[in-house]
C-alpha cells in the first residue's frame, strides 16, 4: 500500500511514516521543508498537491498530519493567526482529501486518515483558534466520508490527547502542566506518538473496512472523563 503522510518531518507525522514503513507500507513523507527524508509540499497549495499525486501515484492511502498550534486568548489572537490555523489545519486537510478523490483509481479502495484532536470535543482556554480548526477537521471527516464511500474511499480521523511531540514539548516540560493533564486522563499519563501511529495503520488497513466517518479518540480516556 502506497501512502502519503503530510507533516512527515517531525512529531506524529514522522512517527506515522516510520511506523508504516516498518510494517511494509510504501510511504511518501511530505513536509513544508525537505528534511528528514521528506519531499517538499505546502499543504495549502492545490497545484503542488496535484503534482505530488501525478509524480507518485497511484496512491492508496493518505494521512493528513500537517498542522500548527499556538496559544493565545481570543483577545490576544490576531486575525492573521486565526486564519493561518484554519488555512493549515483545515484547508490543508481539505486539499489533501480533494486531491486524493480527484486522483483515485476507479474500482480500487482507498483510505484517508486525518489528524483531529481531543480539542474537537474539549475546549481549553487560550486555544480557541486551534479548537475551532480541529472541530472543523472532525466535521470535514464526516462529510468527506459520505462523498468518498461511493468511490470506495473511507475517511476517518484520529483525535489525539496529550502526546509527546515537538509541538507539545514546551508544555510538557512544565511539571504543573503535566500534573494537570494526568489528572484529567483516566489512564493517568501522557501518550506517545507511536500510540497514534498504530491507530493510523489500523484505519488505513482492511482491518477497519467497515469504519468510515469516525474520529477515534486516542486520548487515554480524556474525552470519556468530559473535563
Amino acid at each position: 500500500m502506497k501512502v502519503i503522510v503530510t507533516g512527515g518531518a517531525s512529531g506524529i507525522g514522522k512517527e506515522v511514516g516510520n511506523y508504516l514503513m516498518s510494517n511494509s507500507y510504501e510511504v511518501i513523507s511530505v513536509d513544508l521543508e525537505e528534511e528528514h527524508g521528506a519531499t517538499k509540499l505546502d499543504v495549502v497549495n492545490e497545484e503542488a498537491w496535484n503534482d505530488l499525486f501525478q509524480k507518485f501515484g497511484p496512491i492508496q492511502g493518505l494521512v493528513n498530519c500537517a498542522g500548527i498550534r499556538t496559544r493565545s486568548t481570543i483577545l490576544e489572537t490576531s486575525m492573521a493567526t486565526f486564519e493561518r490555523h484554519l488555512k493549515v489545519n483545515v484547508t490543508g486537510t481539505w486539499l489533501g482529501i480533494k486531491s486524493f478523490f480527484k486522483n483515485h483509481e476507479a474500482g480500487t479502495e482507498g483510505s484517508i486518515v486525518n489528524i483531529s484532536s481531543v480539542n474537537a470535543l474539549i475546549a481549553v482556554p487560550g486555544q480557541a483558534h486551534y479548537v475551532a480548526s480541529k472541530g472543523a477537521v472532525s466535521a470535514l471527516t464526516k462529510a468527506a466520508a459520505i462523498e468518498g464511500a461511493p468511490m470506495g474511499i473511507r475517511v476517518n480521523a484520529i483525535g489525539p490527547g496529550a502526546i509527546r511531540t515537538p509541538m507539545t514539548e514546551e508544555r510538557l516540560s512544565d511539571p504543573d502542566q503535566v500534573s494537570w493533564l494526568e489528572g484529567r486522563v483516566p489512564l493517568g499519563r501522557v501518550g506517545e506518538a507511536n500510540e497514534i501511529a498504530s491507530v493510523a495503520k489500523f484505519l488505513l488497513s482492511s482491518e477497519s473496512s467497515y469504519i468510515t466517518g469516525a474520529t477515534v479518540f486516542a486520548d487515554g480516556g480524556w474525552t470519556s472523563n468530559g473535563v
